[in-house]
């Protein structure tokens, strides 16, 4: 799959998890309680690097959809993929790739 494709299911992705998260909160509006009871996260923390994985968090539940804010999102979790990519022999690559594309 080509990057830009890679980047678009990406984008989609999040804007999903983005919407997914507004609904709960507009009926749950404790925010502490929606995290220790959701599993909407659990994906997204094995493939985004620990530095941007706060940002992810803060983005998701904040509703921010900046382009600057999912691009270094979009990016932490593509660079990761090309990096293990080239670091990584092919036989293990799948563990490691994010499993949207």
């Amino acid at each position: 799959m080509n990057y830009s494709k890679e980047r678009k299911i990406i984008e989609n992705r999040i804007s999903t998890l983005q919407d997914k998260v507004v609904d709960h909160l507009r009926i749950e509006k404790d925010v502490d309680k929606f995290l220790d009871n959701t599993t909407l996260l659990d994906e997204w923390e094995n493939i985004i690097p620990d530095a941007e994985y706060g940002i992810f968090v803060i983005a998701v539940l904040n509703n921010i959809r900046t382009k600057t804010v999912i691009d270094t999102i979009v990016d932490s979790i593509l660079k990761i993929e090309s990096t293990t990519k080239n670091n990584i022999p092919k036989s293990k690559r799948k563990t490691k790739q994010h499993p949207f594309c």
